[in-house]
C-alpha cells in the first residue's frame, strides 16, 4: 500500500518560500524588525541604559565621562568662543550621539521620535490601502457613472503635488483640529498625520488596483458567478476581493515608505507631529541650526529614513517576486 503524496503547497506558502530564499529581502526584513524593536524599547534605552529625559529640556546640566564632569552646553569652536554648542556624541550610553540644542539626548530621541514615524507611516499605510482598495474595487467591477465619478476624483487629486496637499490639509487640520459629526481630534494627535497622508496616497495606490480588478471582471469564474445569479457582493468579497490581495500586499511596503518621507517632511515643516512628542522630521528641524557644528543631531535620523525607505524598497521588491505568478511558474518548473 502506497502513502498517499501530500497536497502541493499553496500559493501563499509557495509565495513565503521564495521570498525566503530572497537574501536581500530577508537583510531587509532583518533590517526593519531591529530598527522596530529599537523604537518599541525606546523607555528601557532612556530609562535604564542612558538615565536621561529625552523631553526635559537640560541646558544647565552635566554629565560624566571618564570620571570627568563635563557641561552639556559647551562654549563654540569658533576662535571667539562665543556662543553655546551641546555636547558631540559621546561614545556613551548617556548622549551616545550628543545633545540637542535644549540638552536633550539625541539617541533616546531618536528612538522615541522613530516611535511615532514608524507608527504614522505604517497607519496611513494601511488606511489608504483600505480606501484605495474600496475605491479601485467600486470603480473596476461596477463601472458606469460610479467608475466616472471616482476615476474623475482620483484624477484632481492626482493633479495637485503630494506635498502641496498635504501642506494644505496639514495647515488647516493642525491650527483647528479635526472635527467629524460628534467625533473631535485634537490638533496635537497623530490620528492628523495618519489619515492626511493616507488621503494624499489614495489615487497611487487606486489606479494598479482598479486596472486589476477590469481584468478580473472579464475572468471566466466571475461571469460564471454571474450567469449563476451571485450576488455582486458576494463577488466582491469571494470572488475579485481575494485576487487583488497580492497587488495591496506588494504596495504596502512602498506605501509605508512613502509615508515614512511625507510624514519626516511634514514634521520638519512644524505641520506634522507637534510638540511635545518626537518623530525623526522634528529632530532633522532640531539639528538644523547646528548643521555645522553638532551635525550628527541631524544626520542620524536622516540615516535612520534612509534605511527604512531602503529596506522597505528592497522587500517590496522581494514581495513582489514572490508573489509574481509567472516567477513562480518559472522557479516550479
Amino acid at each position: 500500500m502506497t502513502a498517499e503524496a501530500p497536497p502541493p503547497p499553496g500559493p501563499w506558502r509557495q509565495a513565503m518560500r521564495g521570498l525566503a530564499r530572497n537574501r536581500a529581502a530577508m537583510a531587509a526584513l532583518a533590517v526593519l524588525v531591529l530598527i522596530t524593536l529599537s523604537c518599541v524599547l525606546a523607555p528601557l534605552y532612556a530609562r535604564d541604559i542612558a538615565g536621561t529625559d529625552p523631553f526635559t529640556s537640560n541646558v544647565a546640566g552635566s554629565i560624566t565621562l571618564d570620571g570627568h564632569e563635563v557641561d552639556i552646553m559647551q562654549p563654540n569652536d569658533n576662535p571667539l568662543h562665543l556662543g553655546l554648542s551641546p555636547v558631540g556624541p559621546t561614545g556613551h550610553a548617556a548622549y551616545l550621539l550628543g545633545a540637542d540644542s535644549q540638552g536633550r539626548d539625541v539617541a533616546a530621541r531618536m528612538l522615541y521620535g522613530g516611535r511615532n514615524s514608524l507608527l504614522i507611516s505604517s497607519c496611513a499605510a494601511v488606511l489608504c490601502l483600505i480606501l484605495a482598495a474600496a475605491a479601485g474595487i467600486a470603480a473596476g467591477f461596477f463601472g458606469g457613472l460610479v467608475d466616472a465619478v471616482l476615476s474623475r476624483l482620483m484624477d484632481i487629486m492626482w493633479a495637485v503635488p503630494v506635498y502641496l496637499f498635504a501642506i494644505s490639509l496639514s495647515i488647516v487640520t493642525v491650527s483647528q483640529g479635526l472635527k467629524l459629526g460628534p467625533f473631535v481630534v485634537e490638533a496635537d494627535s497623530l490620528l492628523i498625520p495618519i489619515v492626511i497622508i493616507a488621503l494624499v496616497y489614495v489615487p497611487y495606490a487606486a489606479r494598479p488596483i482598479r486596472g486589476r480588478v477590469l481584468a478580473l471582471r472579464q475572468a471566466e469564474f466571475v461571469t460564471a458567478a454571474r450567469c449563476l445569479g451571485v450576488p455582486r457582493w458576494r463577488i466582491v468579497l469571494f470572488d475579485i476581493l481575494p485576487n487583488v490581495t497580492t497587488t495591496l500586499v506588494v504596495l504596502g511596503p512602498l506605501l509605508m515608505a512613502l509615508s515614512l518621507l511625507a510624514e519626516s517632511a511634514l514634521s520638519f515643516l512644524s505641520i506634522g507631529v507637534q510638540a511635545p512628542a518626537a518623530s525623526w522630521g522634528t529632530i532633522i528641524q532640531d539639528g538644523e541650526g547646528l548643521i555645522y557644528t553638532r551635525p550628527m543631531v541631524a544626520i542620524a535620523p536622516g540615516l535612520a529614513i534612509v534605511l527604512v525607505v531602503l529596506a522597505l524598497n528592497i522587500l517590496g521588491d522581494g514581495l513582489r517576486d514572490a508573489l509574481d505568478v509567472r516567477d513562480a511558474a518559472r522557479r516550479s518548473s
